[in-house]
């Protein structure tokens, strides 16, 4: 078959198509089979499809016949015999196939390409003790948890001094009578206060007043409803008639 197919890497054979012509007697016996041998099992067939002509006049035939996708390394030499009297004419019979373009390169660029290889991985002896190489590693890894710790407290010593050190608000735009603030507290609230920064909301004074109440209801009674007590009534009876209905039905079984 190498003067058949091509000389691809990976290449399968997914299907044969045969037409030929059979020239017999319609009354004598004829069986025609196109085959090809197994190159890799000697004595078997790697593809045998056969046609039993006996009892029919010659005629022309063509068949398609799918195949799983053979390797190529599979197929041997191709023939087709006669068993019987006849004889077969204008034969021909083709292959089709596929292949991978990366396994016609190289079977070492797909692992599913034949005669892929799998590589050696080379593996350097670690040049240390492994017991050295892991404490070395803890170590590394207990000394950066060490430093991140360290700059967490930093930040937060310095967030606390900036904190510390800011005046508060509320005490700086209070009132400047108060016995709270100091000499320089006192100075920046002044300066506030001139440069207009202080809105006159914060430094008035609200009086102090009580508003007492002035609207006053006269006391009233409240009469009772008597469509209200009517329609209560009426649902209490109800309510006494079902109750005593419920009694004599059971009474009664």
């Amino acid at each position: 078959m190498s003067n058949v197919l091509p000389a691809y890497t990976g290449l399968q054979v997914n299907g044969v198509f045969y037409r030929y012509t059979t020239v017999k007697d319609p009354d004598t016996g004829m069986i025609v089979t196109v085959q090809n041998e197994d190159a890799l099992n000697a004595g078997q067939y790697i593809f045998r499809e056969q046609d039993d002509w006996s009892g029919l006049p010659g005629n022309t035939i063509q068949k398609a016949v799918l195949q799983p996708y053979v390797d190529q390394n599979r197929w041997g030499d191709g023939s087709i015999q006669i068993e019987g009297q006849g004889e077969v004419v204008d034969a021909s019979v083709i292959y089709t196939y596929r292949y991978d373009e990366d396994c016609v390169v190289s079977p070492q660029n797909n692992p599913s390409c034949p005669g892929f290889v799998m590589p050696e991985i080379d593996i350097p002896e670690p040049t240390a003790p492994i017991d050295d190489i892991i404490q070395d590693e803890l170590d590394r890894r207990r000394v950066a948890e060490s430093d991140m710790e360290q700059d967490d407290i930093d930040r937060k010593k310095i967030k606390d001094e900036k904190d510390n050190g800011r005046p508060m608000i509320e005490v700086l735009l209070g009132n400047p009578n108060t016995s709270v603030l100091g000499g320089v507290s006192q100075i920046l609230h002044d300066n506030l206060v001139l440069l207009d920064v202080v809105p006159p909301s914060y430094l008035t004074e609200l009086p102090s007043t009580v508003y007492e109440d002035t609207i006053t209801l006269p006391d009233a009674e409240l009469l009772d409803n008597v469509l209200i007590r009517r329609a209560n009534y009426s649902q209490e009876l109800l309510h006494e008639r079902l109750v005593d209905l419920q009694y004599q039905l059971g009474e009664s079984k």
